[in-house]
């Protein structure tokens, strides 16, 4: 039942044709005819026939198996201790502080929502829509909120027709992402024109970050887990803060910047984290 309004903003990823929904559990593409399934907790199952293939690398054995770790060891960057909290929520407030500020119409994606931290912030979840290529990170986000529609996709090629969203946020993701310009480049074509992005980044690649790291995660997860962490965050944050920063701009006008916690210095080597405020062109 929570896809019956949805259904009306969704294009198959294969063909970007409309979809309609045949039954409770099942949609079906108007174009090619694939059919797409609503699992058993109300979770949309959209992903393309065959997504972009990863490098080689990342078929490192260090990576596969902290990988198969990637949700249980979330909790150690999220409440792991109240610095590390403070850290992880600081884009998660800003954003959401930005957001109640603005109009509060239309529907909003969040890519690469994970395990639905941002929930916390969300007054409206019905109007918030879940999109992750993991299942299992789904399906904690249901956990947390019943009522939130939740897709698995690929963010390279977003099951929504073009220009119906109306503000899409993604925190902590887009490091993480391979093929970042395909990501942005389909996220500026589902948003209304002139619609709000907020994004929040780690400042990977400046000093600060790498310093604490290296002091605190590298040391514990290579321990936990009997891996390489350094090799393993090299594939997993793939971009530095300030290369997502200068591909945004390709699609988006930045309205505002802000670091934490240092935003009297504005810039990545001073900083743990900064949040975006972008408007689609």
């Amino acid at each position: 039942m929570i896809y019956q309004q949805l259904v009306t903003l969704l294009a198959c990823p294969d063909c970007r044709s409309k979809v309609e929904q045949i039954d409770v559990r099942r949609l079906r593409c108007g174009g090619c005819g694939r059919e797409y399934a609503i699992t058993e907790d109300d979770i949309l199952v959209m992903m393309p026939t065959s997504s972009k293939p990863l490098p080689d690398a990342y078929n490192d054995p260090d990576y596969i198996r902290m990988s198969a770790h990637f949700d249980d060891s979330s909790p150690y960057f999220t409440d792991g201790n109240t610095v590390f909290r403070a850290i992880h929520e600081s884009a998660h407030r800003k954003i959401a502080g930005w957001m109640e500020s603005g109009p509060q119409d239309g529907w909003v994606c969040d890519i690469g929502c994970g395990q639905g931290y941002h929930y916390r912030y969300v007054k409206a979840p019905e109007r918030v829509i879940g999109l992750d290529i993991r299942l299992d990170s789904l399906r904690r986000v249901r956990n947390i909120s019943p009522l939130t529609p939740l897709i698995q996709a690929d963010s390279c090629a977003l099951p929504f027709k073009t220009g119906v969203i109306a503000t899409a946020i993604s925190i902590y993701a887009f490091e993480h992402i391979y093929y970042l310009r395909d990501t942005l480049a389909e996220t500026a074509r589902i948003l209304e024109p002139k619609a709000r992005l907020f994004v929040g980044l780690p400042c990977e690649g400046g000093i600060a970050w790498t310093l604490g790291r290296k002091i605190t995660s590298e040391r514990a997860m290579s321990r936990r887990y009997n891996v390489d962490y350094r090799k393993y965050i090299a594939l997993e944050h793939c971009n530095t803060a300030s290369r997502v920063m200068t591909t945004l701009e390709e699609f988006f006008d930045r309205d505002r910047r802000w670091y934490f916690p240092l935003s009297m210095l504005p810039t990545v080597h001073s900083n743990l984290t900064v949040a975006l405020a972008l408007t689609r062109r």
